[in-house]
C-alpha cells in the first residue's frame, strides 16, 4: 500500500514486533560522540600522569637493555612484550571508561535486545534493485549531508584549535623532549574534547531524526490497525455481542436482587435504587439494583410486583446513584439517611404487617 496511506501512529504490537526483528531508533552518532568526549575526557585528567609513566618505563627499559648489551632476537621480542605490558597497565582505565560510556549509551537507546534476525542471510541485501534504491534513497542523503557536516564542523574546529595554539606550536621547537609531549597531549586533548562537543550536537539532532524516521516507516494504514485489533481481541461485532450478552447476565442478576430488598428509592420515575440490609451479614445497607430511565422503570415494577416499600427521595436518590456502585455498602456520610428511611419503612412495616404492594410515599 502506498505509503501516503499510512497515517496511523504504529499500535504496541508493531513496535514490539519491529524490536524482534532488530528494528530499533538509534542513532550511532550518539555512542560515538559519547565514547570520544569519555576518552578525552579521562585524558584530560590522567594523561599527564600516563605521559609521565610511559616516559620512565622507557627510560628505565633502554637503560637496561644497553647495559646489558643484549640485543638478540629472543631478548627484543621480551622487550615488546614487556613494553605492551606496560603499555595495557597504563592505559585500562581509558579503554574501560571508553567501553563503559559505548555500551551505557547503547543500553540508553535500545535497552537489552538480542535478535537473530538482524543478522539472518536475506536475498534482499543483495538484490541490486534494491541497492540501489538504498543509495539513492532519502536515508542515505541524510547520511551524506551529516558526514559532509561532521568533516566541515571538525576541519574547521582543527584549523581554529590550531590558529590559536600556533604560537605555542612554534615555541616548542625550544623545548625539551619532555616538554614537547606533555604540550602535544594537552593540545591532542584540547582538540579532542572541542571535537566531541561538537559531534554531541549533531548526535543529539541525528538521535531524533532517527526516532522519527523509525516512526514513520512504522506508521500503519487504517486497514493494518483493523487487522491488527481484529486479531489481538477478536471480531468487533463478536465483541459487540459478547458485551450485550454480558450486559443482559449482569440486569438479570440485578433484577433477581431486587424482590429480597428492603426498599427502593426513586426519583421518582428517573431514578431508582434499591437497598437491602442486613445486621448479620452486612456492614452497612447494600446497593442490590439501580438504573435510570428505562431501567429505573423496570426496578419500580419488579419492587411492586414483589411488594418492595417504593420511597420517593430525590436528593438520596441521586447521591446513592452517584456515589455506590452495585453490591457495594453506602458510605458513611450517607449512614444517617438511609437509616432514617429504613426505619420509616420498618415502622410502616410493623404497622401493616407486612409489606404492601402500593407505593410508600416521600420521605
Amino acid at each position: 500500500m502506498a505509503k501516503e496511506n499510512r497515517t496511523e501512529a504504529p499500535t504496541p504490537r508493531r513496535l514490539e514486533d519491529a524490536r524482534k526483528r532488530g528494528q530499533v531508533a538509534k542513532s550511532v552518532e550518539v555512542s560515538n560522540a559519547a565514547v570520544l568526549l569519555a576518552t578525552f575526557g579521562i585524558l584530560s585528567v590522567v594523561g599527564g600522569q600516563l605521559i609521565t609513566e610511559l616516559a620512565l618505563f622507557m627510560r628505565e627499559f633502554l637503560s637496561h637493555a644497553l647495559i646489558q648489551g643484549d640485543l638478540s632476537p629472543d631478548r627484543v621480542s621480551r622487550g615488546a612484550l614487556d613494553i605492551l605490558s606496560a603499555i595495557a597497565r597504563m592505559t585500562w582505565p581509558i579503554i574501560a571508561v571508553s567501553v563503559t560510556a559505548g555500551v551505557a549509551v547503547n543500553l540508553a537507546q535500545v535497552g537489552f535486545l538480542f535478535s537473530s534476525e538482524a543478522i539472518m542471510p536475506r536475498l534482499s541485501r543483495i538484490n541490486p534493485i534494491a541497492g540501489l534504491s538504498r543509495i539513492f534513497s532519502k536515508r542515505a542523503l541524510v547520511e551524506l549531508l551529516k558526514s559532509c557536516a561532521k568533516v566541515v564542523v571538525i576541519g574547521a574546529y582543527g584549523y581554529v584549535t590550531l590558529r590559536d595554539v600556533y604560537p605555542t606550536l612554534v615555541a616548542t621547537s625550544y623545548m625539551a623532549p619532555s616538554q614537547i609531549g606533555f604540550q602535544a597531549g594537552k593540545l591532542m586533548v584540547q582538540l579532542g574534547l572541542r571535537i566531541a562537543g561538537v559531534l554531541g550536537i549533531i548526535a543529539v539532532m541525528d538521535y531524533f531524526y532517527q526516532r522519527k524516521e523509525f516512526m514513520d516507516n512504522l506508521k500503519m494504514t487504517r486497514e493494518e490497525v483493523r487487522e491488527e485489533l481484529r486479531q489481538t481481541e477478536g471480531d468487533p461485532m463478536l465483541r459487540a455481542r459478547i458485551r450485550a450478552r454480558q450486559r443482559q447476565i449482569a440486569i438479570y442478576r440485578m433484577m433477581h436482587e431486587v424482590p429480597d430488598a428492603d426498599v427502593v428509592v426513586t426519583n421518582p420515575v428517573r431514578l431508582a435504587v434499591a437497598l437491602k440490609y442486613d445486621a448479620k451479614t452486612m456492614g452497612a445497607p447494600r446497593i442490590v439494583a439501580k438504573g435510570a430511565r428505562l431501567m429505573a422503570e423496570r426496578i419500580r415494577e419488579a419492587a411492586v410486583e414483589h411488594n418492595v416499600p417504593i420511597v420517593e427521595n430525590k436528593p438520596l436518590a441521586q447521591a446513592l446513584y452517584k456515589a455506590v456502585e452495585i453490591g457495594a455498602e453506602i458510605p458513611s456520610h450517607l449512614y444517617k439517611a438511609v437509616a432514617e428511611l429504613l426505619a420509616y419503612v420498618y415502622h410502616l412495616n410493623r404497622a401493616k404487617g407486612a409489606r404492601g404492594t402500593r407505593e410508600w410515599g416521600r420521605t
